[in-house]
């Protein structure tokens, strides 16, 4: 095998470039920050069309403390509701339920810390999208704060 001589310097020039380090600097990579995954603690979507006394069956069985507050109270839109609430380490899941026919009125996730700024780590606890059209998402605000919120209502959609 002859080479033609004219070619020796880039021959050298191929085997310098292809012994280069293909790695990038460490100073020219791009640092990615890890964000806290927010684990769900209810699964709402799940619950909606239950009864209140139906969604009591799965929730108490998933290690869940509830609370039940009977003591019937007019709600905002004029009707009667009673509470359950449901807790899972510190996140609280309230449903509003007429008690005389058991239908829920809605979903309310909170937890103990009580404030957030970003509301849709609430709706991550709940297994909720914001695009969920089985449900109405009301952020509801901070009355000393209106850049936090202090829980989600979720309201089931008609049907």
């Amino acid at each position: 095998m002859k080479t033609d001589m004219r070619y020796i310097p880039f021959l050298s020039l191929a085997l310098l470039l292809g012994c280069a380090s293909t790695d990038r600097p460490a100073s020219e990579t791009p640092t990615v920050s890890t964000v806290p995954t927010v684990s769900r603690a209810f699964d709402v979507p799940a619950l909606v069309g239950m009864n209140a006394d139906e969604i009591a069956r799965p929730l108490v069985s998933q290690s869940v403390r509830p609370d039940h507050d009977q003591t019937p109270r007019e709600s905002a839109t004029g009707g009667t509701e009673a509470l359950y609430t449901y807790w899972r380490d510190t996140t609280a899941l309230e449903v509003s339920y007429d008690p005389a026919t058991l239908h829920v009125n809605s979903f309310f996730i909170k937890t103990k810390s009580g404030h957030t700024a970003d509301y849709t780590s609430l709706l991550k606890l709940a297994n909720v999208s914001k695009y969920d059209k089985r449900l109405t998402i009301e952020p509801i605000a901070s009355v000393e704060n209106p850049q936090q919120f202090t829980g989600v209502k979720l309201v089931p959609a008609v049907q």
